[in-house]
C-alpha cells in the first residue's frame, strides 16, 4: 500500500513505488514516446496525480518469456535477480504483462498454415502446460516479495484478427490463446485485466501488426496502450 509520510502528527505527503514487469508490450516496444504512451507510463500519469511521489521502475524486457522472468525472480545467479527483487520489495503496486512471448517464440513464417495443424499442435499445447506451472510461480514469488503490493496482470490477446484474409490463422491461434489464457482465470493473488475481451470487441485497430519478410510486428499501438491503460486505472479505481 501507498507509503505515508508524517511529521509531528500530520500527512505531509504520500508517495506511491510503482514497478512494471513483463514482455515487449509492458516496454512499449513500437512506440514513438514509450514512456509517455505505453500503458505503464499512462498508469504513471494517473499515479501522478493521486500521490504526491510516484517512484516507478519499468522492466519491461523485449521478448521475455515466462520462464526467463521467473529464472530472474528465483535464479540468484542471473545478474538480474538482486536489482529485480530490491525493488520489488518496495512495491506498492505491481503490474504483469507476460505470456505471448511462450507461444509466439515458436512462430515460424517458413511454415504453411497445414504443417502447423499437423505439427504445431503438440509443441504449442506444450508452450501452454510450461506456462501453467511457471504463472502461479511467478506470481507466488511476487506475493512473497511484495506481500502487500497490488498486482494487476494482462492476460494475452489474439493479434491475427488484424490480419485480413488469414481467418483460418485467427481461429488457429485462438485455440492455443485461449487455452494458454486458461492460466490467469485459474489462479488467484492478482487482479486479472482482461486486454483480450477488450480487443476483441474494439472496432479500431489497436495493433501494428505487420507482417515483413520473417518478421512479424503484433505490438499494441498507441490506442492499443491507450485502451489497456484505461482497463488498469479502473481496475485501480475498483481496488482503492
Amino acid at each position: 500500500m501507498p507509503v505515508y509520510k508524517v511529521s509531528s502528527g500530520d500527512k505531509v505527503s504520500e508517495s506511491v513505488r510503482y514497478v512494471a514487469l513483463g514482455d515487449s508490450i509492458a516496454y512499449g516496444y513500437g512506440l514513438s514516446d514509450r514512456e509517455s504512451d505505453s500503458y505503464v507510463g499512462q498508469v504513471g500519469k494517473y499515479l501522478e496525480k493521486k500521490y504526491d511521489y510516484v517512484f516507478e521502475e519499468n522492466f519491461g524486457t523485449n521478448g521475455l518469456r515466462s520462464d526467463q522472468l521467473l529464472d530472474i525472480l528465483t535464479n540468484p545467479e542471473n545478474e538480474q535477480y538482486n536489482k529485480y527483487r530490491a525493488t520489488l520489495q518496495h512495491a506498492d503496486i505491481v503490474t504483469l504483462s507476460i505470456g505471448s512471448n511462450d507461444l509466439l517464440h515458436l512462430v515460424r513464417l517458413d511454415l504453411d498454415l497445414q504443417e502447423y495443424i499437423e505439427k504445431g499442435d503438440k509443441m504449442f499445447r506444450e508452450a501452454c502446460e510450461k506456462f501453467a506451472v511457471n504463472f502461479p510461480k511467478i506470481i507466488g514469488v511476487i506475493r512473497s516479495i511484495a506481500p502487500n503490493a497490488e498486482i494487476y496482470v494482462n492476460n494475452v490477446y489474439n493479434p491475427c484478427g488484424d490480419l485480413s484474409g488469414f481467418e483460418k490463422i485467427y481461429q488457429l491461434a485462438e485455440r492455443y490463446i485461449d487455452l494458454l489464457n486458461e492460466s490467469f482465470r485459474c489462479n488467484t493473488g492478482f487482479v486479472l485485466i482482461d486486454i483480450k475481451d477488450r480487443f476483441d470487441k474494439v472496432e479500431d485497430s489497436l495493433l501494428n501488426m505487420t507482417i515483413s519478410g520473417r518478421d512479424i510486428d503484433p505490438h499494441p499501438n498507441k490506442k492499443g496502450h491507450t485502451e489497456i491503460g484505461k482497463l488498469v486505472i479502473q481496475a485501480m479505481k475498483r481496488s482503492s
